[in-house]
Parts: C-alpha cells; structure tokens; sequence
C-alpha cells in the first residue's frame, strides 16, 4: 500500500532542503525587516515632519562609520548626527503644489538607547496640495516599511498610508484651512493596520519559524487547531495589554525569550518526535510572549500614545496577524500532514528539520543577549 502520493515523495528532498536553509541561514533575516514612522503635522504657517527610525535602521542609512560612531551611546550619535540631518536634507522632499520647500530648520536626535528622530520644520504656503518623495527607502532593508500619518495640531487625521521602497511617494489634498472640522479615516486606519498586522507576520520569520515548530510534529487537524488557538488568545491577551500599556517589557528581554522559545520546542520536537499533550499549555505560554513582541510595532506607531483611536487599529492589527498566520498554517501543514504518512520522513527528517529550528533558535538568542 502507498504510504504517499509519489509526486509528495519526490518533493521529500525539496522540503528537507528548504528546511535547513531555512534553519542555517535566515539568521541575518531574524528581525522583521523593518518599520519606521512618518508623522506630518500640519499648522497654521508651518509642517513639522517628524521621522521616526529603530538605531539600526538609522545606521545601515550610513554606511561605513566606525564602531565608536554607532548611535548606542550619546557620545556616538553626536558624531553622526551631522550625517544625519543631512541625510533628511537631501534624501526627503516636500513639495507644496509643484514647488519644493526647503526646511527651516532639522535635528536629529536619541530618543533612546534604541531609537532616533529627525525632526524637520518647513514653511507652509497657500497650497491646496501635499507631496512627499522618500528616496532613502531604497537603501533600507528589503521589505522595510515606513507608516506615514498627515495630522493636524488638533490630532485629527487627514491621511494615513504604508510607504516602501516600491512606492516611495505620497500625495493629498490639503484642507484651505486647519480650523474646519475634518473628519478621522478611521475605516482606513483599520485597514491601513490590518494590512500592517498581515505584512508583519510574513516577514516575522522568527514568529514564522516558532509556528513551524508547533506545526511540525501535529499529528492531526485536532492537536494543529489546539496549539494555534491557544498561541492566539494568549499573544492576543499581551498585545492589547501591551499597547494599552498596562504591562511592558523591553525589547531587550523579549527578542531573546522570543528566540528561546524557538529553541525549546525545537528541542522538545527532536526527543520526544511527537507533539506532547501539554503542548497547548506550551504554545499559550510563548505566545504571551509573543505578543510582547507584536506590541513593539504597534508601539512604534505611537498607538499607546492617543496618536490614534486605540480600537481599531488594535483589533486591525491583531486580526492582520491572524489572518497572515492561518493562511501560512493553511499552506504548510497539509504538506506536512502528507508528509507524515513516510515513516522515513517521521523518523529522519522530523528530527533533522527539528534540530535546525533549535539552532536557528540558538543563534537568534545569543545574537540578541549581545546587542546593546
């Protein structure tokens, strides 16, 4: 009797392959490639534009300065931060109508220990028409992303939008003045974070390497709809605790739990080769940390802060995360449940695909303990 069908035997080698490319060398990719804000504040006579960049982000925008130049310490970043504003200079541009408007005035400054800001002030016109052309979002990162909100002083918000690479230009209709009442997009603030949610998930490889795990020794469709439930309800739990700000941790003890959470169910996957009974408990307790995790993006957006109505762009966000991590759960374990049906893949590759996640898992964690 066939144990599989023989095109899933001949794709046995592929999957094996990609699992341990995965393992070996997405430690570079291990962070989400990146999110950086854009805040436009729009007054009377004047814009300010506010940037807002993760330390390593600001960094890789300058390459070739010397360790002691890094933007960790303070007494670095002031030798950088000429670079810097200048960068903001000539790498953005706002144009008022077809007119391009020169800042009056850009800082650069550490905000923190992990994250910088480049304020610029510029002199606002008659014009009835905003543009922004962001020419530096192509030496970021692949799949970086930069959220860009236009605000009035009030907070009411004109627009919202994701910039990248690919479409590094933005454009909107200016009110004739900032004193009319303008209404908030809050459908498109729930879409714009739903989409956020979605994008964040596929590229969290991290986040998509621990589902993995969880997924790889399910034996069946009950025990799969277990551990995704509870990993779920509990990163759901943290993530609005999170952004509402009743509990917080730093980025510095959650990316290295986040790794070491990898790293244990690997291991557990490669001596036990089964899924355990208290994996559920497992996937609830790591995901409470995960969700610490999903909360630093939302928190980079200024959620906790009253930039934006706290609801909607949560429940986005949230259910964009979830959307994203079914529809990879909805690809990838019929592959596997297939794929089980080899003893040779159950007893040979269960165990190899576990051990890379486990040292995927390790590096991850030693690499983020030893960054500043």
């Amino acid at each position: 009797m066939k144990l599989t069908a023989p095109w899933l035997r001949r794709l046995e080698p592929l999957f094996l392959a990609v699992v341990l490319q995965f393992g070996f060398m997405l430690s570079a990719e291990a962070h989400d490639p990146g999110l950086s804000t854009l805040s436009v504040s729009l007054e009377d006579q004047y814009i300010e534009v506010s940037f807002g960049f993760a330390r390593q982000d600001a960094e890789s925008l300058l390459p070739g300065i010397a360790s002691k130049d890094r933007t960790g310490t303070p007494e670095g970043f002031k030798r950088i931060q000429p670079a810097l504003q200048s960068l903001a200079a000539d790498e953005f541009s706002l144009y008022l109508e077809n007119e391009r408007v020169t800042a009056l005035q850009t800082t650069a400054r550490l905000k923190d220990s992990n994250n910088v800001e480049i304020q610029s002030r510029f002199r606002r016109n008659g014009a009835k028409q905003l543009r922004l052309l962001l020419t530096f979002l192509e030496r970021l990162p692949f799949g970086h992303r930069e959220f860009l909100s236009v605000q009035t002083t009030k907070g009411e918000t004109l627009a919202q939008a994701m910039l990248s690479a690919k479409k590094n230009t933005f454009q909107a209709d200016l009110p004739p003045t900032l004193n009319s009442e303008v209404p908030t997009r809050g459908i498109g603030s729930f879409y714009a974070f739903l989409r956020l949610g979605i994008e964040h998930i596929l590229t969290a490889y991290d986040h998509l390497l621990f589902l993995f795990a969880l997924m790889l020794v399910c034996r069946n469709l009950r025990s799969l709809l277990a551990v995704i439930t509870c990993f779920t309800f509990a990163h759901s739990i943290t993530l609005a605790l999170a952004a509402l700000d009743v509990i917080r941790l730093p980025g510095r003890i959650v990316e290295p739990l986040i790794a070491a959470s990898i790293t244990y169910v690997g291991m557990e996957n490669l001596f036990r080769g089964y899924s355990p009974k208290w994996r559920s408990v497992v996937a609830f307790g790591f995901g409470l940390i995960h969700g610490l995790g999903f909360a630093d993006a939302l928190r980079e957006l200024g959620i906790s802060s009253g930039q934006f109505g706290i609801a909607l762009p949560l429940v986005g966000f949230n259910l964009g995360v979830e959307i994203g991590q079914l529809c990879v759960a909805a690809v990838v374990f019929p592959i596997l449940w297939n794929l089980r049906r080899n003893p040779l893949f159950v007893h040979r590759w269960v165990p190899a695909s576990s051990l890379a996640v486990a040292i995927a898992g390790s590096y991850w964690m030693v690499e983020r303990v030893m960054q500043k």
